[in-house]
């Protein structure tokens, strides 16, 4: 077997912030005192996240008292997840050969689409962006197979997808008794200006990566120029959204209407030519 990547073996006790993101032993984290769920470094990460947080925030009696659509209508609103349809499809009726290549096949295909929405999520030139976030983060996209699908096109759906902390991507193995998986992934190399990717249907993985060769300009280039933040910003607040709108169109050139009328929408009292935004994100 081959030597676990030191990084993760470093960090893998290890939790974060929520706000900032900055990996820190758990001992020197904060707990919200209300959920003890949300971790944070300072008082002040706190407050600014509390708009947010405030939402899906409860006590563990409230949580244990929802139901179970009640809960994952919060895990939807704050994670982007749709309710598994496993219990409502049933076992997929063909071989795990046939299904790893159905799988392997989509992926294939969507690759691209992947790569650029992981790229966007990651929000590299934002000024609040850490520089050692692709070290410590994944971006996982989660597919399931789709009810009534109306085309072999859309056998699949986004069950769900978010960027996770490497002490979350350790308990999901875990949770998911994919031990294999954990020992495969721990053994990843890991580079400041490589995004990590998983994709996953039904313990089928798929392991990528989006070079980011890069990424210090962007950074230097985010924090001076106004447009390009904007631009950046307006890409991550909406990338779960229209990641999803991408999958159920099956159009994998989505991004690209995306990047030329959605973008344009949110930034139309920008006056710039899009070529100069456009260059930094395919």
């Amino acid at each position: 077997m081959a030597a676990v990547n030191a990084h993760v073996d470093a960090i893998e006790m290890n939790g974060f912030c929520v706000t900032c993101r900055v990996t820190l032993p758990y001992d020197d984290l904060k707990r919200c005192s209300r959920c003890q769920n949300a971790t944070y470094c300072s008082t002040s990460c706190q407050k600014s996240h509390w708009k947010v947080h405030k939402k899906f925030c409860k006590t563990p009696e409230e949580a244990r008292l929802e139901t179970e659509d009640e809960a994952w209508a919060q895990v939807g609103a704050k994670y982007g997840h749709k309710k598994s349809n496993q219990a409502v499809l049933g076992r997929v009726p063909e071989s795990l050969e046939a299904q790893g290549e159905r799988f392997n096949a989509w992926v294939d295909e969507w690759e691209a689409t992947i790569l650029a929405w992981a790229f966007w999520a990651m929000n590299i030139p934002s000024p609040s962006t850490r520089d050692d976030i692709l070290l410590n983060f994944t971006f996982v996209f989660e597919l399931q197979r789709r009810l009534n699908p109306a085309t072999p096109d859309h056998y699949f759906e986004m069950h769900g997808a978010e960027i996770m902390h490497t002490s979350e991507m350790i308990y999901y193995f875990q949770h998911c008794n994919n031990l294999p998986a954990l020992d495969r992934w721990r053994q990843l190399p890991r580079f400041r200006t490589s995004i990590q990717i998983m994709v996953g249907w039904k313990g089928h993985l798929r392991f990528l990566y989006r070079e980011v060769p890069n990424f210090t300009e962007l950074q230097n280039k985010g924090r001076k120029d106004l447009v390009q933040t904007r631009f950046h910003d307006a890409l991550a607040k909406n990338w779960v959204d229209d990641l999803r709108k991408a999958v159920d169109s099956t159009d994998r050139e989505f991004f690209l209407s995306c990047l030329r009328s959605g973008v344009r929408i949110r930034l139309m009292y920008v006056m710039t030519p899009f070529s100069r935004v456009l260059q930094d994100v395919l």
